[in-house]
């Protein structure tokens, strides 16, 4: 049987849905990524598809996860430290949570490979 090329990563709508994911991450001792992102961002939608491509290559290590920030509650949006007035800057943002807390990140706003690059670091760092 063949590995899938890409997985697709599930949405968080809210702040429930990320604890249950923490906790059931924490259960399995496994990190989660979470990309924080926005549908208006270029580079956040040039970015999903190379990231649904990374998480083939991490299938059973770590699950990946996405936040599109216009349209979940801002409570959820401030638990992922993600300031609204600094939107353009921090678009996206691609966390890697671990034991339940936030570990490392990368503020994706340069070249999509460099992004890719640095996010295979930090889940190195942390599997």
């Amino acid at each position: 049987m063949t590995r899938p090329t890409t997985i697709e990563m599930e949405p968080i709508n809210d702040s429930e849905q990320l604890d249950q994911i923490l906790l059931q991450a924490q259960e399995v001792s496994q990190p989660i990524l979470v990309d924080w992102m926005a549908a208006w961002c270029r580079k956040c939608i040039y970015l999903k598809p190379k990231l649904e491509k990374l998480a083939a290559e991490y299938d059973t290590k770590i699950k990946f996860y996405f936040v599109d920030v216009n349209k979940v509650p801002q409570s959820l949006v401030k638990r992922g430290n993600i300031s609204p007035s600094f939107l353009c800057q921090k678009m996206p943002t691609i966390q890697l949570w671990k034991d339940g807390e936030m570990k490392a990140e990368v503020i994706g706003g340069h070249k999509a490979w460099l992004v890719i690059e640095e996010v295979r670091e930090m889940i190195q760092k942390f599997i």
